[in-house]
């Protein structure tokens, strides 16, 4: 029951969603259009962003772009974490809040993806204090434990704003940046400009980019700008927009052409996608090659064991 109250509750927030790790339930490499926060409470495990390998253990936060494939290639038993989903409008509240340089818009992607993509592409894990990680913890079993999504909702708030302040506060602003993880923030924002203007913005040549592109994530320039364009839709979409008005501004030239490039990235037709409602419950997945496979249901995790992660 817990649980089907759960997918209610994920369905109307519309904000995000929280659940803890499931050894039994292992996502394929995948990528999505929401910026993702791991809270690694116990154990180790390895993350595998695009081509690079990500090494995690107890007291590590770890955030993926959206966009960047990724997936967990392996865990200890005693591995535990909490995965959180923050849709792209609430990331934009959230940003402005702790950024008072950040312009007061409501788009969903204004000002953040290539402020966090400056900040956190291709840098590792960070170490938080015992005591953080402890307050971050509880906003997520706050969270999942919500009976309604007006419990959940400023849970959910606070812990995004508070996962990212403690994230800014703890960065190394010497380390180099993922290019390709910076680009596709960028093509995030702006899904209209080309590879000449990407590789302008970052002062790299088209060549260096594309290259950089097929080292770090595995795919070409254009098949991320696609990705990046259907995530921009499903965000600007799930405010209950005009689907063709919503894909003219994700970039598309027309109709067909959108149509054509999501059916291909989503493995479901527009309509169908939308319709279902499966917006949050489904991911894109990559297959672990340029052309993407059929999209997966995300399972909410056994209840028991959901309760017995939650109590320890």
């Amino acid at each position: 029951m817990h649980a089907i109250l759960q997918e209610l509750i994920y369905e109307s927030l519309r904000e995000g969603a929280v659940w803890p790790f499931d050894r039994h339930y292992i996502r394929p490499l995948h990528f999505h259009g929401q910026l993702e926060l791991l809270i690694v409470r116990s154990g180790t495990a390895t993350l595998r962003l695009g081509t690079r390998a990500r090494r995690l253990h107890a007291g590590h936060l770890a955030w993926i772009l959206p966009g960047v494939p990724h997936v967990m290639a392996e865990f200890s038993d005693d591995f535990d974490m909490w995965v959180v989903e923050l849709e792209p409008a609430l990331v934009a509240s959230c940003w402005r809040a702790i950024d008072a340089g950040a312009a007061d818009d409501a788009g969903v992607f204004s000002g953040w993806p290539l402020a966090l993509g400056e900040r956190l592409a291709g840098r590792d894990a960070i170490d938080v204090a015992g005591d953080e990680l402890l307050q971050l913890a509880k906003l997520a079993a706050r969270v999942w434990a919500a009976a309604t999504p007006g419990e959940a909702r400023p849970a959910l708030r606070a812990l995004g704003e508070r996962a990212l302040r403690v994230t800014l506060d703890a960065l190394d602003p010497n380390r180099d940046a993922s290019v390709a993880e910076l680009a596709s923030c960028l093509l995030l924002a702006s899904p209209t400009v080309d590879r000449p203007g990407v590789a302008a913005e970052l002062g790299v040549s088209e060549g260096f980019l594309s290259r950089k592109f097929q080292h770090e994530l595995g795919v070409t320039f254009v098949e991320q700008r696609a990705r990046a364009r259907v995530a921009h839709f499903l965000a600007l979409a799930g405010e209950a927009r005009n689907l063709l008005a919503s894909a003219l501004d994700a970039g598309f030239g027309s109709y067909s052409q959108f149509h054509r490039i999501f059916t291909r990235v989503s493995g479901s037709r527009p309509r169908d996608y939308l319709g279902e409602g499966r917006r949050r419950s489904q991911l894109l997945v990559t297959g672990g090659g340029a052309q993407p496979s059929l999209t997966t249901t995300c399972a909410l995790p056994d209840v028991a064991r959901q309760r017995a992660r939650l109590d320890a």
